[in-house]
């Protein structure tokens, strides 16, 4: 048999070495996928911006879509889950719970089939049906702070859908009255502050504390995939209505232009948080 020569045995050497990286590199990779964040996104069509990440799971993250966004909330404090997209007042709720984003700012949206109503100054002299669901909310106090910053009279009553209606998202779903306007909107045309925080990343601080670059690395994912939503539209709907968030893809695509698509930390964060307040 011939003699391997000088050339040959550093291609082995060098393949060898290769062997080795790839093994260390899928061992390291079951590790991480061990210890993956485990994130709850709420149903609703206000997390649409994460429709991406339920789409194409990360080997640091999963993501479980949620009942409701107070079952995810008690997952989160029973430790069921590391983190969850949640209400901002449900967030601030709770204990043992950091806030890290803000993803949206509060989905409140005005319907009516009146065509001469398409901004806040048009519910002047009017009286306004706000969804009974939202009495005493971040949404509610947020619409009447705007009322009364723009100095607009607008009588609001609370019950089931009237004409004009302010409702959220979700529940606009189900209705084919057409949507005027978003309070974010809104609140930026007529006030110099961010809108009210809608959904927000909140963290368990006790996970937070021993997380590493796993969770990093989903904060990052999650960054990316509101840059994502802003710019695919047809992609964002699509992806919204397979993971269940909205009822189908017209519905996605109609409600598309009301949905904030942000991811706020620090300074902007803390002003988000206190606009609602």
């Amino acid at each position: 048999m011939k003699q391997r020569t000088a050339s040959q045995k550093r291609l082995l050497i060098i393949a060898f070495c290769a062997l080795i990286l790839l093994l260390g590199l899928l061992v390291w990779q079951g590790v991480r996928r061990g210890d993956a964040a485990r994130v709850g996104i709420p149903h609703s069509v206000s997390a649409a911006g994460a429709a991406m990440l339920l789409q194409s799971p990360g080997a640091q993250y999963s993501c479980v879509v949620g009942s409701t966004a107070q079952a995810l909330a008690e997952a989160l404090e029973k430790g069921d889950l590391d983190a969850a997209l949640l209400p901002a007042d449900l967030a601030l709720s709770l204990t043992g719970v950091r806030i890290r984003a803000a993803v949206g700012y509060a989905p409140l949206v005005i319907l009516s089939d009146d065509p001469e109503i398409r901004s806040l100054q048009d519910l002047e002299g009017r009286a306004l049906t706000l969804d009974e669901s939202l009495q005493n909310t971040r949404e509610d106090r947020a619409l009447r702070a705007l009322l009364r910053a723009a100095e607009v009279r607008c009588a609001i009553a609370y019950g089931p859908a009237g004409d004009p209606f302010a409702c959220s998202l979700d529940t606009a779903a189900g209705l084919d009255t057409p949507i005027c306007f978003s309070l974010s909107k809104a609140w930026r045309q007529n006030l110099s502050s961010l809108p009210p925080a809608g959904l927000c990343l909140a963290v368990r601080e006790d996970y937070l504390a021993q997380a590493g670059t796993d969770f990093a690395a989903f904060e990052r994912a999650l960054k990316s995939a509101m840059s994502y939503a802003a710019d695919k539209r047809k992609k964002t709907v699509a992806m919204t209505a397979a993971a269940g968030l909205a009822p189908d893809e017209d519905t996605a695509d109609r409600l598309y232009p009301f949905c904030d698509f942000v991811y706020l930390t620090g300074a902007e964060l803390n002003a988000a948080l206190q606009a609602g307040k």
